[in-house]
């Protein structure tokens, strides 16, 4: 009675570890011929699948073609395809299985295992973490005008008074002259015509006696307080500025790391007489032409 009992439990055991394959669908009026169907869907489905050694044993040939109604030389050609292209292994005397790593292991790119995201606040120097600046988020797109609109900022030009027309003609004359070279990196100085007009015009138009070496072009006011601030002030140093003065200024040379000492202003410009307990600045930023905010 024992042995009878075990005998109905492996065999019971043993058809449970068959995979079955109960989604297959043949169609026999297709083009496709009926072994490449059924290699094709118990592609598909191993591919899909996941198997253990417990459930990775198909059915035999004789079994699988008596259940699908085909011959089982259909079968077996499926099944010599799938053994070929490294889906199945055969066992003596026990049947055939899945293989422990498909094809497409090796054949697609490995995708790294996600871990969870941790958000860390970002690490800023006190250097950042001083600027007075309370911009946040999309703000930062539309630069110190703001949104497009009416803008009340100073220093925003009017752009509706900008004459497009007479830049663009001159843009093409100068585009036509020199060529498109002018479009490539230049002097870090800036162009060396440009910086000879601005000496001509410094002559005549302001008095001052300068060389065209002595002229660096900047994208804008901050960006040559930043340079002069760390080519000239060590960190510590003191750099003076008007008060009230441009307030941009007071930032850069702060953000330089100088000690920016303010400076009253009178009908003349900046008063220059200071204590003698204090230390002499390594720097002076005025605006002598038009003085900002008093114009």
């Amino acid at each position: 009675m024992k042995r009878v009992i075990d005998k109905k439990v492996s065999k019971g055991r043993r058809r449970h570890s068959i995979m079955a394959f109960e989604m297959i669908r043949l169609n026999r009026a297709a083009a496709e011929p009926l072994h490449q169907q059924l290699y094709r869907q118990i592609r598909d489905e191993l591919v899909s699948g996941s198997f253990t050694d417990n459930s990775s044993r198909l059915p035999s040939t004789r079994a699988l073609a008596a259940d699908l109604g085909i011959s089982r030389l259909t079968v077996n050609i499926a099944f010599e395809k799938l053994h070929a292209e490294g889906y199945l292994r055969s066992k003596i005397g026990s049947g055939t299985f899945v293989v422990d790593s498909l094809p497409e292991t090796f054949l697609s790119p490995r995708r790294p295992k996600t871990k969870p995201l941790i958000e860390h606040p970002p690490r800023l120097s006190d250097r950042v973490k001083n600027i007075p600046d309370k911009r946040a988020g999309k703000q930062f797109d539309f630069g110190i005008a703001g949104a497009p609109g009416v803008s009340f900022v100073p220093a925003v030009a009017a752009l509706d008074e900008f004459p497009i027309a007479i830049w663009e003609r001159l843009r093409a004359q100068v585009l036509a002259k020199k060529g498109a070279h002018l479009l490539q990196y230049a002097s870090s100085r800036g162009d060396p015509d440009l910086r000879k007009a601005l000496a001509a015009y410094l002559c005549d138009y302001r008095g001052a006696r300068c060389h065209p070496d002595q002229i660096v072009i900047t994208a804008g006011t901050q960006q040559a307080m930043m340079i002069s601030a760390t080519a000239l002030v060590n960190r510590g140093e003191v750099a003076w500025i008007e008060d009230p003065g441009f307030y941009q200024a007071r930032r850069a040379f702060g953000f330089a790391g100088a000690t920016v000492v303010p400076r009253p202003v009178d009908r003349e410009g900046i008063v220059i007489a200071r204590p003698s307990k204090r230390a002499s600045p390594k720097i002076i930023y005025v605006t002598p032409s038009h003085q900002f905010p008093l114009g």
